[in-house]
């Protein structure tokens, strides 16, 4: 008898629980189908939001934008009606819609309730998105274990396949916004940071130095050509303003070839079209004075072109730095060309121009140093003629608005890394100079891991804000960043203008300067088939930029972390302006200094074939 009775307690407690159950459902399917113009809006933006992968910030933000249509309809409303009559004329347009309950009848009566449904519905759709969201992340929903994996592969290919749909329609990604940012492209996924359609960015960020790291074929040269044309064009903005500087671009594209070739022509077009006067091609087109550094400068970058090795070597190499230190600051003044230079290192020319009796210690340094300078001479001799002429002048940098240094670091690894020194320095006694006007300065090393063996841009990187110069460092991968860790480590902490990774084998140290963010793990009890009543919860740390899904990155796609977020993005395809952005009142630049010829290669252009090419359609 007590065990019927307690059999009949349990059922009709298990019974209750389902009525109450069944009835709360039943009173929302009530609910839904009553508020039905509600319903059709919330129903539509969740299954936009969950068919295009967008976040619920969007539905909210589109919500909010539609307020300003419920405001408009309350006060034509109001103006037409008068008191309670205003109030019920919703109530009474939504019972009208049941008199006759067909699709033209409920369209009839959708329409003039849409100022008010369709933000209540948005709102609404947000909330049962925001929810799915985090109850699938959590662990918390789905009908198996692996919902939560599968569920973000599936929108990972919608927001992919939305982004760039986005990207790819006319007009969305310009090189400039109005508000000086620079649109890089549609946005995938964003984490820790706000989502927004079309990824935009500073363009004072290329000024706080950026590295971009992406494999061969994953659009590197895409993104940094938009980042220069979006950067540049800015900078003659604000010049033209009088809120900066006239930009300088200086790009060093290290990997050299015919690849390279099509690069400068590509930026040429693109800066042209962003308002430059003069694009200088080196050493194709034009060329520079290295002789126009200050004597002891030039004394020092000439002793780090030659590689003077360690060990036993460094006796060598303190005669080395002694005989070249001599021979560039004599008494006669500086050399002023290659051919100048390897004239003075002569024993009987140095003892010439420092036995003047004023100069004993230099003269004995000289006299014992005398058997060592012929080597020294040989040694100089073939190093700056494998450089060739176009380190011999004439040319400034600040006779173009923009230079595209081609470097043949695959072909001639060694030269390379010398031009990269002497361009480098070139580039930093442009910043320092108090002669001539400012400018504002951005250096880009494209495939940096080319002359990363003997140029670290790491002091460049740290010293660049004083200096005034923006740098950004390209690489195919992270060891291309530097010649040992600690050296890659201080080029990408450095980095605060932002990390760029794009697809590459070895993403984990970006990763890592990313951070983590803290998440819900969900635990549940598993009986048989079905998840049991019990369970748990803890918090852990995740990936802010996952490894893993940047190592799936199509061509294309890059991850944007600055400051502890990341930004997922389809980088937009740079295409110039068929009309120039430069105003008509632009000032000309400063003439070529005196006895000084203007460089070849660096003359406005005048005709619509010289901006964007020969047989280019207006």
């Amino acid at each position: 008898m007590t065990v019927m009775s307690w059999l009949r307690l349990t059922v009709s407690l298990w019974l209750l629980r389902k009525m109450i159950k069944a009835a709360g459902w039943f009173l929302l399917f009530l609910l839904v189908l009553v508020l039905w113009p509600v319903t059709v809006v919330t129903a539509a933006g969740y299954t936009a939001a969950s068919l295009r992968g967008w976040p619920p910030a969007r539905l909210r933000r589109a919500a909010a934008a539609c307020l300003t249509l419920t405001a408009v309809d309350v006060i034509a409303t109001v103006a037409r009606q008068h008191g309670r009559a205003a109030v019920l004329a919703p109530a009474r347009t939504w019972a009208h819609g049941w008199h006759h309950p067909d699709a033209l009848a409920m369209a009839r009566a959708f329409l003039p309730l849409a100022p008010a449904v369709i933000p209540a519905g948005l709102f609404l759709a947000s909330l049962l998105w925001q929810w799915r969201n985090y109850a699938i992340t959590a662990g918390i929903g789905g009908r198996m274990a692996s919902a939560p994996v599968t569920f973000d592969a599936r929108q990972w290919k919608r927001q992919a396949r939305a982004a760039k749909g986005r990207t790819a329609a006319p007009g969305s990604v310009p090189l400039l916004t109005r508000r000086d940012r620079i649109p890089v492209g549609g946005t995938i996924r964003a984490v820790a940071c706000r989502w927004q359609p079309v990824f935009t960015l500073p363009y004072t960020a290329c000024a706080r130095h950026m590295v971009i790291i992406g494999a061969t074929g994953s659009g590197k040269t895409n993104l940094m050509m938009r980042l220069w044309a979006g950067w540049y064009t800015a900078a003659l903005d604000a010049h033209y303003a009088g809120k900066g500087d006239r930009p300088l671009l200086i790009v060093l594209d290290c990997k050299g070839g015919r690849d390279s070739r099509r690069k400068a022509a590509r930026t040429r077009r693109l800066l042209y079209g962003a308002g430059a006067r003069r694009v200088a091609i080196w050493p194709d087109e034009a060329r520079l004075s290295l002789w126009d550094l200050p004597p002891a400068d030039l004394a020092v970058l000439l002793y780090q072109m030659i590689e003077t090795g360690t060990g036993n070597a460094a006796y060598y190499a303190d005669i080395l730095y002694s005989v070249t230190t001599l021979a560039v600051t004599a008494p006669p003044g500086p050399p002023w060309s290659t051919a100048s230079f390897l004239e003075r290192l002569d024993p009987h020319w140095l003892q010439a121009a420092w036995a003047d009796g004023r100069h004993p210690v230099e003269a004995g340094r000289v006299q014992s140093a005398a058997r060592h300078i012929g080597d020294i001479q040989l040694r100089y001799a073939t190093l700056l003629g494998r450089l060739g002429p176009a380190l011999d002048g004439p040319g400034t940098l600040e006779d173009a608005d923009a230079w595209y240094f081609i470097l043949e670091g695959t072909r001639e690894p060694s030269v390379a890394e010398a031009q990269a020194l002497a361009l480098t320095e070139l580039a930093a006694r442009t910043a320092t100079t108090p002669a001539g006007p400012q400018r504002a300065i951005l250096l880009a090393a494209d495939d940096y891991s080319a002359v990363s063996r003997r140029v670290p841009l790491s002091n460049l990187y740290e010293r660049g804000r004083s200096l005034g110069i923006g740098v950004q460092v390209s690489a195919q991968s992270w060891q291309g960043l530097g010649a040992d860790e600690d050296e890659r480590y201080r080029i990408a902490a450095t980095a605060d203008g932002g990390l760029w990774v794009m697809h590459t084998p070895y993403p984990e140290p970006m990763a890592m300067l990313a951070g983590t963010r803290r998440v819900l793990d969900t635990a549940h009890k598993l009986i048989g088939n079905a998840w049991g009543d019990e369970g748990s919860t803890h918090v852990r740390h995740t990936w802010t930029a996952d490894p893993d899904l940047i190592r799936r990155l199509t061509t294309g796609q890059a991850c944007y972390i600055s400051h502890g977020t990341a930004t997922y993005v389809h980088v937009a395809r740079p295409r110039p302006s068929p009309l120039t952005l430069m105003p008509a009142e632009a000032p000309a630049l400063p003439a070529p200094g005196p006895h000084r010829e203007p460089v070849p290669g660096t003359q406005p252009a005048d005709t619509y074939d010289d901006l964007f090419g020969p047989g280019a359609a207006p």
